[in-house]
């Protein structure tokens, strides 16, 4: 797992190994959270990078071009939301699954990330089981094109 991906690891996934179940991004300015989720999702078998900031998270989707992308909501230099309308911005070769994990609850909460190209919405702390149920479902479909 590597905490900033660069341009060397965007190639490198290509021929990483085609074992690879999903590419999977996990931004969150909680340490525990990349590193756990991380860990989880590299052991599985998915090639997975994290990012500590949205920023970080806006670069790491543009290099890696992960398939789904878990991102918690209250990060700094960019927040959740604004990342999530950069990487909407950024044009990939597909658009990644955007997955909301936050510990804000509440239909204002579900609209905004909808608003702001969020697929997906989890409250922290997310449950193991249903993270690795998502992540089954997702990595074996890709986004439709907005």
């Amino acid at each position: 797992m590597t905490s900033v991906a660069t341009a060397s690891d965007a190639a490198a996934c290509d021929t990483q190994g085609a074992d690879a179940l999903a590419r999977i991004l996990v931004a969150d300015d909680l340490k525990d959270i990349t590193e756990t989720m991380g860990l989880l999702f590299e052991t599985l078998g998915h090639d997975t990078r994290v990012a500590g900031d949205g920023q970080a998270a806006v670069e790491a989707a543009s290099a890696f071009e992960p398939e789904i992308v878990f991102m918690d909501l209250d990060m700094p230099v960019l927040n959740g939301y604004e990342a999530a309308r950069a990487i909407r911005g950024t044009p990939l070769a597909h658009q990644p699954f955007l997955v909301a994990l936050t510990a804000s609850h509440g239909v204002a909460v579900e609209v905004a990330t909808r608003a702001c190209g969020f697929d997906f919405y989890l409250r922290k702390p997310a449950d193991t089981n249903a993270l690795l149920a998502l992540v089954d479902d997702l990595a074996s479909r890709t986004r439709p094109a907005p």
